[in-house]
């Protein structure tokens, strides 16, 4: 980690950078550092996965303040294991509801808690309009035609530096224990959401 943050410092090429974080919720609101790393690269920009069920009206108008730069989008619906596998497509748009009802803002990627996908929640998910961020290894399970974020791997031909972490600690991935990480893009990067990097064509990664 630390090499590869020396080797893309604040000297080096500018990148195209999709970055987000899991986890967002009351307790788990990681603001602070995301602040110091607006203030290091005014044109930094990040997408939080939060927990619906698990977010406060207080959190989500901290959060709102920082529209300009910071989306907020749907992580399953209470985060409990295995919670996406045994919904049903009406379920998925029944929880999907749910979510802009708790925040209407909500920008329209889902990503199921553990990355734990089946054909319902796919189908639930396209009928209301929703991408998927998404795993590789749920590649062969995705509709041909599902809007689709991969993260956090090299595909072919790939234009993004894909970055995916989480707000608390866990197994290096921290926003605080991986801040040198975090900050490793050149100043002047371009940063997008991941709604702005989804595509409906499948995609491969590197070495398959």
């Amino acid at each position: 980690m630390g090499r590869e943050a020396r080797a893309n410092g604040g000297n080096g090429k500018p990148q195209t950078v999709v970055l987000d974080f899991d986890d967002a919720c009351d307790g788990n609101d990681g603001l602070a550092p995301l602040l110091r790393l607006r203030e290091r690269d005014p044109g930094f920009k990040v997408t939080l996965f939060a927990i619906p069920a698990r977010c406060s009206d207080a959190l989500l108008k901290q959060y709102d303040a920082h529209r300009d730069w910071l989306q907020l989008s749907i992580h399953g619906w209470r985060h409990a294991r295995h919670e996406c596998l045994a919904w049903t497509a009406e379920e998925t748009q029944e929880k999907i509801a749910l979510a802009r009802g708790v925040y209407p803002a909500f920008a329209p990627i889902f990503r199921a808690t553990n990355w734990e996908m089946c054909d319902e929640v796919y189908a639930g998910l396209k009928q209301c309009g929703v991408a998927v961020a998404d795993h590789i290894r749920n590649i062969e399970i995705m509709p041909d035609d599902m809007p689709h974020y991969i993260y956090n791997v090299r595909l072919r031909n790939d234009a993004y530096r894909r970055m995916h972490g989480h707000i608390q600690p866990f197994n290096g991935t921290g926003l605080e224990e991986a801040y040198e990480l975090w900050s490793s893009p050149p100043v002047g990067s371009t940063y997008l959401w991941c709604t702005e990097a989804t595509t409906a064509r499948k995609e491969l990664a590197v070495g398959r």
